[in-house]
């Protein structure tokens, strides 16, 4: 992470009692959200006790969302770098009664307005009381090596060895502005059964790339990418058709991932 030198020095924090923080990402510093984000805090009862420009890199990126790792997460991570780390951001340092709540519901507040695609919800506050300390003194800069306490969400396979990952998060990343781009249905055989998938917030996008991956045959990469992301965004969406034999070997393999998914007829 560097401080964007244009806009200064972060506050030394003596005297501020820095309860719980925001951060103000690329897209929302892009969209001019900024002052709608303090007119929320404000109204939740919080003071803006200081300020931090901040530029994260993928180093940022993996100590804030610890709950997924390079082996397991390749295709999040790098969804991640390229939402995160190609704009300034701001944190936002606060106060009041029962910050950390306080926060949590600003930015609800604010994603529930302006939040326009999977990747693309503009504000960030801390889930858990125990990684509020933890990501707030990254955030300014404090050193501190407190291990991670989010639980690691479920992993798929290691997407690095099979293709460019970054090549494909630049393909998709104009597809999936808004709601993500439907490619349609990838086609098993010649038969008229439709296999839905539906969203599931207990799966990553890696893990579900995954189950895709071995549940439709020569499904492409990017395919398989925006068929999780719409699913997930739309509230479920058709990702395959065949036969009878090939839908039902198609959920088989999906349930064994235990993804959600179902079939019926065209």
């Amino acid at each position: 992470m560097r401080l964007d030198a244009r806009r200064g020095s972060p506050p030394s924090g003596d005297g501020i009692n820095e309860d719980a923080f925001l951060l103000l990402k690329p897209d929302c510093l892009r969209l001019g959200l900024t002052g709608e984000a303090e007119r929320a805090v404000e109204a939740a009862g919080l003071r803006i006790g200081g300020r931090r420009p901040v530029r994260l890199s993928p180093a940022d990126v993996r100590y804030l969302w610890s709950e997924y790792d390079p082996a397991g997460h390749s295709l999040i991570l790098a969804f991640l770098d390229r939402y995160l780390t190609t704009g300034p951001s701001e944190v936002l340092l606060l106060s009041g009664p029962d910050a950390f709540e306080a926060a949590r519901r600003v930015k609800r507040e604010i994603r529930s307005r302006y939040a326009d695609g999977p990747f693309a919800n503009v504000i960030h506050a801390a889930e858990r009381r125990a990684e509020l300390a933890r990501q707030r003194d990254h955030l300014l800069g404090r050193p501190g090596d407190d291990p991670p306490v989010s639980p690691p969400r479920p992993p798929g396979m290691d997407f690095r060895e099979l293709f460019d990952v970054p090549a494909l998060v630049d393909e998709a990343w104009p597809l999936i502005q808004g709601q993500p781009a439907d490619p349609g249905p990838h086609r098993l055989d010649a038969g008229d059964r439709v296999v839905h998938l539906g969203p599931d917030p207990g799966h990553t996008l890696d893990s579900t790339v995954t189950a895709l991956w071995h549940a439709l045959p020569g499904v492409e990469p990017l395919r398989a990418v925006l068929l999780t992301l719409h699913a997930g965004w739309s509230g479920g969406t058709p990702i395959a058709t065949g036969g009878r034999g090939a839908v039902r070997r198609c959920l088989r393999t999906l349930h064994e991932h235990g993804v959600r998914a179902w079939s019926q007829s065209l």
